[in-house]
């Protein structure tokens, strides 16, 4: 086949998709403009570098990644399969050499005669063969302006604000409550969670006193007043939480018919409401400090947490407004014209974490092929956490943010006890991806 397909971008999500689209004889130009334009977070040229931390998290397919891995493995995933011969021991979690698994992944590549790398950058979507953008969250200043210029949008690069997500089943309901503020709305779409005003009180204390997260040197960015971590409107003053987030008017009377002191409100973060997320709770306080001083709230004492708050650069387009169930920016828009078709992957999609990444990845080259070779695309099914994954992506959302796989974003099922429940579900995603492999004779 002599089909030329590009993929912008080195580094997870880029290397899957080139390896997966050689596989399948594409003739692949990968670009990678490292390590002679460097980024402030790497440290070298090497395709594939973990930048944070070197574990890809849980084997076990009861835990989110850990499925997630499990179908990646059924679908033949390159890095995952170089991800287990680069590990080191780690109980239940795949952790990994990050030298060796960078070696390991250009090893592959080169095995590829019909992959080219270019140690180049791309500063531009114009092209004359269909492109695959895995650019990452610190794609150079002229790509991420081309980009967002084509899109209409100024905020490409910023600095986001992500609240906690709580599952909604592990909410102690009776110290919760559903209500809508002043009860505008037909249905009541937010949980409400009452503090009084000890509790209140050692709550702005404690986040007061909590430690947060040290920026790294290129995150570092004086804050926006619309978007304080809680942290910083906590140490403003005592009443500052109760007029702004926990603010409890509008909201019914407490139980000794007064206004509730504060209240934490959670609004839904999917249509099937298994997730929550903490209105007004943007947040740098290291992780194990959220979980203790959250669980000091009545309703969140035995809370799971889908999510942690961060705030951090990040970079990555407004997916629902533009992208496909494919990944594939929509030929219909304007912003598509003037340039091939042109899929997108990794965290520039608004996924989170490295094994989203590659998930991103395989599944962007599978369609982009799967349209190229056969003029349509082949998405996976919802049932399947790589499926769902890529429903919430471009799943419509007014405040659309990044997040990682958790069992909230698969199908809904009634009547499924707590004790069982991400058995059932594991089992039903793995069912499906077998079922959707056996149909297209890849086994």
């Amino acid at each position: 086949m002599n089909e030329r397909v590009r993929v912008i971008g080195g580094g997870l999500a880029g290397c899957e998709a080139a390896l997966q689209l050689a596989s399948r004889g594409f003739q692949v130009d990968l670009y990678e403009m490292r390590p002679n334009r460097q980024t402030p977070a790497h440290r070298d040229g090497h395709l594939a570098q973990l930048v944070c931390s070197n574990s890809f998290k849980a084997l076990g397919i009861t835990s989110a990644h850990g499925l997630l891995k499990a179908e990646l493995t059924m679908l033949g995933s390159f890095l995952l399969e170089c991800a287990r011969e680069a590990a080191v021991p780690a109980g239940d979690s795949l952790t990994v050499n990050r030298d060796i698994f960078s070696e390991l992944v250009e090893k592959k590549i080169a095995e590829f005669p019909n992959i080219t790398l270019h140690r180049e950058e791309v500063t531009s979507l114009e092209g004359d063969c269909p492109t695959l953008v895995a650019a990452g969250p610190l794609a150079s200043d002229a790509l991420a302006d081309d980009i967002f210029k084509r899109l209409g949008s100024n905020r490409l690069h910023f600095f986001d604000a992500i609240a906690p997500v709580v599952e909604t089943d592990s909410i102690d309901f009776d110290h919760a409550f559903y209500r809508n503020r002043w009860e505008k709305g037909e249905t009541a779409d937010f949980i409400n969670c009452p503090l009084d005003k000890e509790t209140y009180t050692e709550f702005v204390r404690k986040l007061c006193e909590a430690e947060a997260t040290e920026p790294r040197p290129f995150e570092k960015k004086e804050l926006f007043e619309g978007c304080l971590p809680v942290e910083e409107m906590a140490r403003r003053g005592y009443e500052t939480l109760r007029h702004g987030p926990m603010r409890p008017i509008g909201l019914g009377l407490g139980n000794n018919g007064h206004l509730w002191y504060a209240v934490i409100q959670l609004r839904a973060e999917n249509k099937q409401k298994t997730l929550f997320n903490m209105v007004g709770f943007q947040t740098r306080l290291k992780w194990g400090t959220q979980k203790e001083i959250f669980t000091m709230v009545p309703a969140l004492r035995n809370a799971k947490f889908a999510r942690l708050g961060c705030m951090h650069r990040n970079t990555f387009i407004e997916s629902p407004k533009f992208l496909d169930k494919t990944l594939r920016l929509r030929p219909e828009l304007e912003c598509a014209k003037g340039i091939p078709p042109t899929w997108f992957a990794g965290q520039i999609t608004g996924s989170e974490g490295y094994t989203e990444a590659v998930a991103t990845g395989w599944y962007a080259a599978w369609n982009m092929a799967q349209t190229i070779l056969h003029g349509h695309a082949d998405p996976l099914p919802e049932e399947s956490c790589i499926g769902a994954l890529m429903n919430r992506l471009v799943e419509e959302n007014e405040d659309f943010q990044p997040m990682n796989f958790n069992f909230g974003l698969l199908p809904h099922q009634d009547g499924l006890k707590k004790k069982n429940k991400k058995e059932i579900l594991a089992g039903n995603a793995e069912r499906a991806v077998r079922e959707w492999i056996a149909a297209r004779n890849m086994a």
